[in-house]
């Protein structure tokens, strides 16, 4: 599907950004970020990988980029060295992946080995109660 708007993407100032990396085996899957990127009037953006396949534009590359967002949700991202120097400057990362080795879990202040689907109730509960509230809940 085209990125209509991959012109006017930022990620580097956006406050809440969700991204997916491998763990979507096909470019028709990424809607589901689509969809919860929309749902948390967040950015979307993806890991090098998907970038070089052509499912999503370079512009929504969240790894060496360098973004700072006040919420950053990882699903299905490794945590490659450059994706987690892209991604330091972020408040609150949350790491969805079911690799129970992944080696985001060694940065993100939340994680989770549970499927993607559980991104959604997570990702709502972080914006209800807003990032800083939810660590002291998750501490």
């Amino acid at each position: 599907m085209p990125d209509c708007d991959s012109a006017n993407v930022n990620l580097a100032y956006a406050d809440v950004v969700v991204a997916e990396g491998l763990e979507f085996r096909s470019a028709e899957s990424f809607q589901i970020l689509r969809q919860l990127a929309a749902v948390l009037s967040a950015k979307y953006g993806c890991s090098d990988p998907l970038a070089q396949k052509g499912w999503v534009t370079s512009a929504r590359q969240s790894g060496h980029t360098g973004i700072r967002p006040k919420l950053f949700i990882a699903t299905g991202i490794s945590g490659a060295i450059l994706h987690r120097v892209g991604v330091n400057g972020a408040d609150l990362i949350v790491a969805i992946s079911i690799e129970k080795n992944a080696a985001i879990f060694e940065f993100a202040h939340i994680g989770s080995d549970a499927n993607r689907l559980l991104a959604v109730p997570m990702a709502a509960l972080l914006r209800v109660c807003g990032p800083h509230s939810c660590v002291q809940m998750a501490s």
